[in-house]
C-alpha cells in the first residue's frame, strides 16, 4: 500500500483472484512460488485473461493439464516462461542444425550445477511453497531447452535420486546468504536417468551447493549419429571425408533472453498463434521431473511416465 500510495497505483490486492478480475487485464504474468502457479493460472484463465506463467509451469503432470483443459475452455493462450530457449545462442542453434542436423540424437547429457548458490526464500526451500529443489528450480531450465533442440522426443521411462547433502550443515558459504536450515525441506542434489520412445536416453544432475570449481554450470551437450552440439558454447563437433572439425555457432542477438520471451508471447497473441511455448511439449518436462522426484520417493525404481 505505501508503494502505491508513493506512486499513484489506483489498484491494491492482497487476493490474487480479486486481481484478475479487473477488467482492464489483458494478460496475467505468474511469478509466484511454484506452487501457487496452478491456482493463479486457473483463475486467470477463468477471468478469461491470456497467461505467461513462470517455469515450472507445476510441479505435477495432472496440475498442468487442468491448466491447458482451462486454457481451451477459455480460448485464451497460455505458455511457460522457458525464457532460455529464446536466447541467442539457443536460437542460432536451433537455426544452424536444421541446416546441418547432427543426426539422431541418441544420448543427452545435462548439467544445472552450482557450487554455492543456493537460493535463500522461503518460495525456493520450503516443499509447501517450491515442491521441488534444484530439479525442479534449474534443472527445468536445461532440460526444456535441450528436450526443445532434441525435437521434443516422448519420454517413457526414468529413474531418479534426490539427496540433501549439504543444505542441513556444511563449511560451503551460501553465495546469497544464509537460508532457514529448519525450514528447508527438499533436495540440494537430484539426478535423473530417462529413457525415450525413440530408444534415446538422457542425463541429468541439478545442484544448488556441491564441490565443485565452476560457480555454476547450466549446459548441455547432445549427441547425434552425424554430430553434437553443445550449449551454451555453441560447439558443433563432427567428421566429413576422414577428418575431424569443429565448429563455434555464434548468437544471434544480444537482446536478454527473458525481454525476447515475453515478446514473443505479446506476438502470439496479437497474431492469435499458438503457444511459442506449447503445454504439450511442457508435459513432456514436467513428466521427467516429476518422475525424477516420484523414482527417488519409491527407492530409486524406475518408473513409467505418464503422459
Amino acid at each position: 500500500k505505501s508503494v502505491a500510495d508513493e506512486h499513484g497505483i489506483p489498484h491494491v490486492f492482497t487476493d490474487f483472484r480479486d486481481l484478475v478480475k479487473l477488467a482492464e487485464l489483458d494478460v496475467v504474468d505468474v511469478c509466484t512460488p511454484n506452487k501457487v502457479h496452478t491456482p493463479a493460472v486457473l483463475a486467470a484463465l477463468a477471468a478469461r485473461k491470456h497467461v505467461l506463467c513462470e517455469k515450472p509451469l507445476a510441479v505435477s503432470v495432472t496440475e498442468v493439464k487442468q491448466m491447458q483443459t482451462a486454457a481451451h475452455k477459455a480460448g485464451k493462450l497460455l505458455m511457460t516462461a522457458q525464457h532460455q530457449r529464446f536466447s541467442g545462442i539457443s536460437t542460432a542453434m536451433k537455426r544452424y542444425i536444421e541446416k546441418h542436423p547432427i543426426g539422431e540424437v541418441y544420448h543427452a547429457r545435462i548439467h544445472a550445477i552450482r557450487r554455492n548458490w543456493l537460493p535463500i526464500q522461503p518460495g525456493f526451500i520450503d516443499p509447501a511453497l517450491s515442491g521441488g529443489g534444484p530439479c525442479m528450480d534449474i534443472g527445468v531450465h536445461a532440460l526444456d531447452t535441450a528436450m526443445w533442440l532434441m525435437g521434443f522426443p516422448t519420454p517413457v521411462r526414468v529413474s531418479g535420486r534426490l539427496m540433501t547433502n549439504f543444505a542441513n550443515g556444511h563449511d560451503i558459504p551460501g553465495g546469497w546468504g544464509e537460508w532457514d536450515r529448519a525450514r528447508f525441506g527438499v533436495e540440494d542434489f537430484a539426478s535423473g536417468f530417462v529413457h525415450f520412445a525413440n530408444g534415446a536416453t538422457l542425463v541429468l544432475e541439478a545442484s544448488w551447493l556441491q564441490h565443485q570449481q565452476e560457480r555454476e554450470d547450466l549446459s548441455f551437450r547432445l549427441y547425434g549419429r552425424k554430430g553434437s552440439v553443445a550449449w551454451p558454447s555453441g560447439i558443433y563437433s563432427s567428421a566429413a571425408n576422414g577428418v575431424l572439425f569443429d565448429t563455434t555457432i555464434q548468437p544471434r542477438n544480444t537482446a536478454p533472453a527473458h525481454t525476447e520471451e515475453i515478446l514473443a508471447f505479446a506476438q502470439a497473441i496479437r497474431a492469435r498463434a499458438s503457444s511459442p511455448v506449447p503445454v504439450e511439449e511442457t508435459i513432456k518436462v514436467i513428466a521427467i521431473l516429476e518422475g525424477i522426484m516420484r523414482s527417488s520417493e519409491r527407492g530409486r525404481r524406475e518408473i513409467a511416465v505418464k503422459l
